[in-house]
This record gives C-alpha cells, structure tokens and sequence, in this order.
C-alpha cells in the first residue's frame, strides 16, 4: 500500500450527460485496471436516464460526483479540473473506454519529473461497423498550428499545467486545442510516445460530415482564435486549406475520387474496401464488457 502511494496520482476526468448506453464500457475500463492510485471525477449534466444509477454501480472505482446543471463539456471539464487532486490528468468520453486493463501500468513508467504533457495514440471505432483505425499523434508545432488536433483521450497533462490554462468553456468544439495551443506557444512541450491507449468512438459532439452543424461550429471557432492569437496568415490559410481543400476541389481528379466514394457509400462498400486495403480492421479486443464485441461482462 505504501508503493501505491509513493507512484503518481492519476486524476481521470469524465463528463457524462445521459449516457447510460455507453459509460458501463468506460467505468469498467477503469475498474480493473491494475494501477489502482487513480482518481475517476465524474462531472454530470443532471442526467434524466440511468447515468446516475451506474456510477453508484461503480462507487468503488468513481472518487468525486458531481451532478448539476451546465453550459456545456468544458465547464463540465473545468469543475473536473478544479476538484482534481492527481499529479497528472487524463480525459476520456463517457463513450470511450481504455485499450486495456494494463494501460496505466505502462504508462506511469512514462511520467518522469521533467515531462508537462504527453500523448499517445488512439483508436477510433466506427459505432456502426464496428470498425477500427490508429489515431497516430505525431504532429510537430507546426502541424498543430495549423489547425491539426492531438488525440485528446491519449493526452496526460501535469495538474499544475490544466489549472493554469483550464478551457475556454465559450467554445463548444475546440476548447482542447485552442489548450494546447496556448501551452505551446507559451513554450510548452509535448513527448510522444507510439502505443495506443484508448479506443475512440467516432460518434462523438465533434464527429460529424463537412457541412454539419459540428463542423461549421468548429470551423467559427478557429477563426476567432486565429484572430485573438494574432497568429501569422500562414497558419490560417494552412488551417482553411485542409478544411476546403480548395486545390483537390478543383482538380478532375478528386471529383472523380469523391464520386467513386459517394457510389460505394451508397452501396455500403466502403467499408469493405478500406478493410481490404488494410486501413481498417474489425474491432477485436479482450475487454471484459465491450459493446462492440458484443460481451457484457462476467
């Protein structure tokens, strides 16, 4: 007992609002890790389905509850941030989950005195085909100046470190990045690490189709920063640049392309092909309850 304490407190930061369908898999990740000087905070939007009931499931693993009222994910996250008494802090959506029971284990050895943040890759999983992908984080400053995002669930930042900053918590979408890009242009430094630590649902409040709400939200959202930041023009137009892709869009070519993906999204093919191609596999894991797999525990 006295070795738990001696290694780092990892503080775990969940926002849930009615999501009874999908925060089992997350807590349950979390239960049977092997690293147990972990604090889970649960910052709750007054859920009206049975999120509430499962976290009473999970009071053994589930230190701090908090279930009223807010304005959104990164107020959720702030009040998380606030009550946080951990010497790292990690976040993770109440519809993701982590890789493996072993994750922390491996990644306490990573989490040395002169080491603010670091990232890991992820793994995203398509919530209808049950279909997966890396979500790889090798971005340098400049990649992420330009509007490029790390995976959020495989980052781990000092406490000291999100306390300074928190989130803007007027934005709805990019409040991560708009965190780390004020940590690194302040001289903050990311380390990076190449195995993956949890599985992503793609089904999340920033997933979405060019030209949903989500994207036009979030597209609004860089603009304002870019304009706050004063950051050079390059930046801006590396960011508008991937959005748009204004020279693929005119190029015969990618008209082509997005015709040939259009017809196989029709006809479900999609899929199909990018598993044959080996961008993407099914998901298959050894989870003890996993709604992709299928499995529901012991």
């Amino acid at each position: 007992n006295e070795d738990k304490f001696m290694k780092p407190k990892i503080s775990i930061i969940i926002a849930t609002l009615n999501s009874g369908k999908t925060l089992k898999q997350t807590l349950d990740s979390i239960r049977h890790q092997t690293y147990k000087n972990i604090e889970l905070i649960i910052i709750d939007g007054l859920s009206s389905d049975n999120t509430l009931d499962l976290i009473k499931e999970y009071s053994d693993v589930v230190t701090k509850c908090i279930s009223e009222r807010d304005n959104g994910i990164y107020e959720a996250f702030n009040k998380g941030i606030t009550l946080a008494t951990g010497d790292y802090i990690g976040f993770i959506g109440s519809d993701d989950c982590y890789l493996n029971y072993n994750v922390f284990e491996s990644i306490i050895n990573d989490f040395i005195d002169d080491i603010d943040m670091i990232s890991y890759p992820i793994v995203c999983i398509d919530e209808y085909y049950k279909n997966e992908y890396i979500f790889f984080n090798t971005l340098d400053k400049e990649d992420i100046l330009t509007g490029k995002m790390l995976p959020h669930p495989g980052l781990f930042v000092k406490t000291k470190i999100m306390k300074k900053y928190m989130f803007n918590d007027k934005n709805k979408i990019i409040s991560d990045y708009e965190f780390l890009l004020r940590y690194l242009i302040d001289g903050g430094v990311v380390k990076f690490r190449d195995y993956p630590v949890a599985y992503f649902s793609n089904s999340g409040v920033s997933s979405g189709n060019f030209n949903s709400e989500s994207w036009k939200c979030e597209i609004s959202e860089h603009l304002t920063l870019y304009k706050s930041l004063k950051l050079e023009q390059k930046y801006l137009f590396g960011y508008l640049n991937q959005v748009f892709k204004y020279e693929e869009r005119e190029n015969t070519k990618y008209l082509i392309i997005l015709l040939m993906k259009n017809l196989l999204k029709k006809f479900k093919l999609a899929e199909i092909v990018k598993i044959l191609l080996g961008i993407k596999k099914k998901h298959k894991c050894n989870l003890k309850y996993c709604r992709w797999c299928g499995r529901y525990g012991e």
